[in-house]
């Protein structure tokens, strides 16, 4: 009964009650289902409810009526929740929460136990935020890196059935475990891929000019919309390049590109592979104008940079940072071009 299990360490933790041992755990069992981070987080961050004695004792009764209902599903030793005498308010809010979500999950037992499963839509998603990364190992044991700003999403009931499909919005590097007879599918914006067991990286956020996908290991074949849809085969160490169109007054979303080409994989001068330096840590521009390094910087530190001159995104800078602060990446930017910059909150000024 793992998932019960969960379900009381997440309660445990958001009220406070949890001892590190339980932390542990809970952090070991998160790891082996990433959606369930992601309602622990909606659970944590859930807005503080005021005394109020009326609302207490709905929250009693509501509990009491779930208790009730998982007692349909379970004998009474093996209840995943138990009720206990109340503490303090902030007990009694995450228990309030945790009712609506032990709601739902009780009566997805309840639906299963009585039907069978309809194949209805299961979304599971994977959220990185701007300034964070985030692991996720995939039910088939796909392992996937995502950088800042980065969605991941797939439906659990077909996932790894007949084929194992993704859709990815931003960046990710991908270790897709080896399975012959089920492909590995991944859809961006702007083109597809299919893979067999492979590792390749993925740049694919909507706002930027471009869409890349880098070739480490293994091969890879992409599915490319010019005006004439065709497939093209990546060899290990190559990456190929789509240009957006840029039709303003475009209203339906299509994969159709500008153009497209092929290129080797960068190395830097310090030895990195430029396309998954990130995966380690490092911030790297080669010879890059602010303009194409702006929305980079502003994924990987969570901040909105603006530009006062328009002048200065054509400046080109190279470099390779690890660990340094954003104020510490100006002050090295400052070293070859004259800028300035104010900070106000979570938004950077840069003027010259």
């Amino acid at each position: 009964m793992e998932q019960e299990r969960i379900w009381l360490l997440m309660g445990r933790k958001v009220s406070g009650e949890a001892t590190m041992g339980e932390l542990r755990e809970l952090e070991e069992l998160l790891q082996k289902d990433p959606d369930l981070r992601y309602k622990l987080s909606v659970l944590s961050n859930w807005p503080a409810t005021k005394p109020d004695a009326k609302w207490e004792d709905r929250t009693e009764a509501a509990l009491d009526k779930h208790m009730l209902r998982m007692k349909e599903v379970f004998v009474e030793e093996n209840l995943p929740v138990k009720k206990v005498q109340k503490r303090s308010l902030k007990i009694v809010a995450a228990l309030s929460v945790l009712v609506l979500m032990l709601g739902g999950y009780c009566t997805y037992l309840l639906v299963n136990k009585r039907l069978p499963q309809e194949g209805k839509p299961a979304l599971a998603a994977i959220f990185t935020r701007d300034g964070s990364k985030s692991r996720a190992q995939l039910p088939d044991g796909t392992e996937v890196l995502l950088n800042g700003g980065s969605r991941l999403t797939y439906d659990q009931n077909k996932f790894n059935q007949d084929t194992r499909e993704v859709t990815l919005e931003g960046e990710a590097f991908f270790d897709v475990a080896k399975n012959a007879d089920k492909p590995f599918y991944i859809h961006t914006a702007k083109m597809d891929l299919k893979v067999l067991g492979t590792s390749f990286n993925i740049k694919a956020y909507n706002q930027d000019a471009t869409t890349e996908a880098s070739l480490i290991t293994g091969a890879v074949e992409i599915t490319v919309n010019d005006g004439k849809e065709h497939n093209v085969k990546l060899l290990p160490n190559q990456k190929i390049i789509l240009e957006h169109t840029t039709n303003v007054n475009q209203v339906i979303p299509t994969k159709l590109v500008a153009s497209y080409r092929i290129e080797n994989i960068r190395n830097t001068q310090d030895n990195l592979i430029y396309e998954t330096a990130w995966c380690d840590n490092y911030l790297v521009f080669d010879n890059e104008t602010l303009a194409t390094i702006i929305p980079r910087m502003e994924s990987w530190y969570g901040i909105k940079i603006h530009i006062t001159d328009s002048h200065l995104k054509k400046y080109s800078f190279t470099g390779t940072f690890k660990n340094e602060s954003f104020r510490e990446v100006l002050e090295a930017l400052k070293v070859t071009t004259s800028l300035h910059w104010r900070i106000e909150g979570n938004d950077v000024f840069i003027t010259q």
